[in-house]
């Protein structure tokens, strides 16, 4: 039955969502995306984000839409705020990490159960968004805290699976605000934002490294 109404009722919501969303962006930020027709070419892709603002979420579903099916990962408390439960069901997210107060055991089983979701998302086909450092910057560089370990375990669980990176540049609080002239007709000189998005496929990371050695090499990549 969840199928069934994700299928039907779930894709004419993302639909009216996208339209929604992406006309707004359009209207304030003027995007350019290199390299977009490398999800064609790669189903079932783990992409691997710098997360730059607390836009590039939507922003990223909204222009990758048409492209391909995107399931981005989030926290477990954003996932389960009663304020986010309609876009974080409509966009099919999946919850990662679990409350600290919980057990060992539990909290085990927890990753365990969702690395099964995340594969078997994979498997048929759609594409898993996922930010690595955990919360938008607060800096000029991407840093992945110690601990971290999503990506080491997604590529740990299935270390063939197809990896891409994601950079956004023009959107963060610490990168350069460069405007268009499209509000320019009603006298206003910042016209939209410009943002830049990169998308590059990966083929050197190794989840057989410590996870400390890999999460280096991870957060050298996202700010190459």
């Amino acid at each position: 039955m969840r199928r069934f109404l994700d299928a039907t009722l779930g894709r004419f919501m993302r639909h009216f969502l996208f339209i929604l969303v992406r006309t707004y962006y359009a209207l304030f930020y003027n995007v350019s995306c290199s390299n977009k027709h490398l999800l064609q070419d790669t189903p079932g892709a783990l992409i691997l984000s710098t997360h730059v603002s607390r836009h590039d979420g939507p922003m990223l579903a909204a222009i990758l839409y048409t492209t391909a099916r995107l399931r981005p990962t989030v926290h477990y408390n954003e996932y389960y705020s009663w304020s986010q439960w309609l876009p974080m069901h409509v966009v099919s997210a999946i919850p990662m990490s679990s409350p600290r107060k919980w057990p060992a055991e539990k909290r085990q089983k927890r990753k365990e159960d969702t690395l099964e979701i995340i594969h078997k998302v994979m498997e048929n086909g759609s594409c898993i968004l996922l930010f690595p450092a955990g919360r938008v910057r607060r800096q000029e560089r991407e840093i992945i805290k110690p601990g971290l370990s999503g990506v080491h375990d997604i590529m740990g669980y299935a270390p063939d699976t197809p990896v891409m990176v994601l950079r956004i540049d023009g959107l963060g609080k610490f990168q350069t605000a460069r405007y268009d002239g499209f509000w320019s007709f009603l006298g206003i000189k910042k016209g939209r934002r410009h943002v830049n998005v990169r998308l590059d496929r990966v083929t050197h990371l190794d989840p057989s490294k410590p996870l400390d050695d890999f999460n280096a090499e991870l957060e050298e990549l996202l700010n190459s």
